[in-house]
């Protein structure tokens, strides 16, 4: 009958979850609790099939008894008291936080091309950075002329420094946004316009195809060099792009090379580079435009900075000084790297200070009262605060750079002072967490503290206490932490247990 042949199915079912379960069991209990189990389902079953209520449901409910019998056997195998007991001993450890935190930074540094980053940001983008000088039409200036620069004028104001004795190789330069057509959608990117011989004057060497060269402009000017990040990415590394076509800007350009993945300039998110267009007027903002050069030997960009606001007065243009600045590429990557540091600095302290403001009356509570422990106890608050504050760096770093790469398909240019603006709220967060787990820890073994019990009554601080009192798990003492600090005689104590007490805290040891 169909009645008995699933009656059957269920009880070789129940069997087979009994005996894998008991594998779980040690060996001298393994058989008792077997024969039990199968007893117990034996005549659960059979009850159900005598009286008729072997019905869908309660063969469910046999089933989610099957499958409790594997933490069931677990449990009795690894008494579960003692397990959680451990677990909280190793929750609560200052050495296993630590280490935790350590781990979570070391996997966010190796995992998310953090050092890559960093170390390309203490490197030169380019060889000889000492030598190649970066001229921009911006200077420190408030009162120049051009806000806006012609491509034309450009061009003149190139080869009218193209004349000084203090550098070789002038090329001038226009960046700004874009798009590239992809398969799939159109990419917003940063794309620059350069002179033919841009990349020769730095000494850069496409790592595939080759850079321009100044028969370019003649016989390729729809040719363009891509970066490295963008071929890498959004190209899929395809080793065979070069010679193949891109759609920028809705008009076709054939690719001649691929940039090396250190090579960063005027613009860390520039993707595109192309050739300027004699023949092709543009406008662009005066802080988009410049050129680039090499300082003869015995120059420096001080002085060519003079020859050059010279040159160009002589040439006609007004209040040329105010707007021209002649900075070599080691200096100006150093000065980025000192900004976005002290930028970073001012996000930690202004985080801090919110914290330390946002302390009440009392702080951390007891500090602890030997000179020794004391020190310990700040050193391990200090560790843990740099640790979390590493952690949130990264986290900022990577959540600003992906999601301006899963966006735009690219760098953007400013992902890292936006990554900084997004420390600052998740540095307050972190230091706020790192106080207050600092005040629910021993004095002297540096453990969570546990088993928190409300003590008094609750908005009663003015002649009573209304607070928490936690107990280290090691037993060396109990501490109480009041709800409001609005009461001078409410405060935080660390209480500490004497001998008598230690038999209570045996088991936890």
């Amino acid at each position: 009958m169909w009645y008995s042949d699933r009656l059957r199915a269920t009880l070789w079912r129940c069997r087979i979850f009994v005996w894998t379960a008991a594998w779980l069991l040690p060996r001298t209990e393994r058989d008792g609790w077997r024969s039990g189990q199968e007893r117990r389902f034996w005549h659960w079953c059979h009850f159900l099939s005598e009286s008729g209520q072997f019905t869908a449901q309660n063969r469910l409910l046999i089933a989610r008894a099957c499958w409790q019998l594997l933490p069931e056997a677990f449990w009795l195998r690894f008494d579960r008291d003692n397990f959680r007991t451990e677990v909280r001993s190793l929750v609560g450890s200052p050495f296993i936080l630590l280490g935790a935190l350590s781990v979570a930074v070391m996997a966010l540094l190796f995992g998310s091309g953090a050092i890559t980053a960093t170390r390309m940001a203490f490197s030169a983008p380019v060889g000889h950075a000492d030598r190649v000088v970066v001229i921009t039409l911006n200077g420190n200036g408030i009162n120049g002329k051009y806000s806006r620069t012609r491509s034309d004028t450009l061009l003149d104001l190139s080869s009218i420094w193209a004349k000084s004795n203090f550098a070789d190789g002038m090329t001038a330069f226009s960046w700004g946004p874009g798009t590239l057509l992809l398969a799939n959608r159109d990419l917003p990117i940063a794309t620059a316009r350069v002179g033919p011989g841009f990349f020769h004057t730095m000494g850069i060497v496409a790592e595939h195809g080759r850079v321009f060269t100044p028969e370019d402009a003649q016989s390729c000017p729809a040719c363009v060099v891509l970066s490295h990040s963008l071929w890498q990415r959004e190209l899929r590394a395809d080793p065979s792009i070069v010679g193949k076509q891109v759609v920028l800007n809705g008009s076709p350009h054939t690719v001649i090379g691929v940039l090396p993945a250190n090579f960063r300039l005027i613009s860390p998110g520039v993707a595109v580079w192309g050739l300027i267009d004699p023949a092709v007027l543009f406008t662009n903002f005066q802080r988009r435009v410049g050129a680039v050069a090499l300082l003869r030997e015995g120059a420096t960009a001080a002085r060519l900075q003079r020859d050059l606001s010279d040159l160009t007065e002589s040439a006609g243009y007004v209040h040329p000084s105010s707007q021209l600045q002649a900075v070599t590429v080691a200096t100006q990557v150093r000065r980025n790297l000192v900004s976005q540091l002290w930028f970073l600095a001012l996000a930690v302290c202004c985080a801090v200070l919110v914290v330390v403001l946002r302390l009440p009356s009392n702080g951390f509570g007891s500090l602890p009262e030997h000179t020794g422990a004391r020190a310990t106890w700040l050193g391990f608050f200090a560790a843990k605060s740099l640790l979390v504050l590493g952690l949130v760096a990264l986290l900022s770093w990577c959540v600003v750079h992906w999601t301006a790469s899963w966006i735009g398909g690219s760098a953007y240019p400013l992902s890292d002072e936006y990554s900084i603006w997004l420390l600052l709220p998740l540095a307050i967060v972190a230091l706020s967490w790192s106080v207050y787990d600092q005040q629910r820890r021993c004095r002297k073994c540096l453990r969570r503290l546990e088993l928190p019990v409300d003590i008094g009554r609750a908005g009663s601080v003015l002649l009573n206490w209304a607070g928490t009192e936690m107990v280290c798990p090691q037993g060396h003492g109990i501490l109480y932490l009041p709800d409001s600090p609005a009461n001078w005689m409410d405060q935080g104590r660390w209480s500490t247990l004497d001998d008598s007490w230690q038999e209570l805290f045996t088991s936890n040891q």
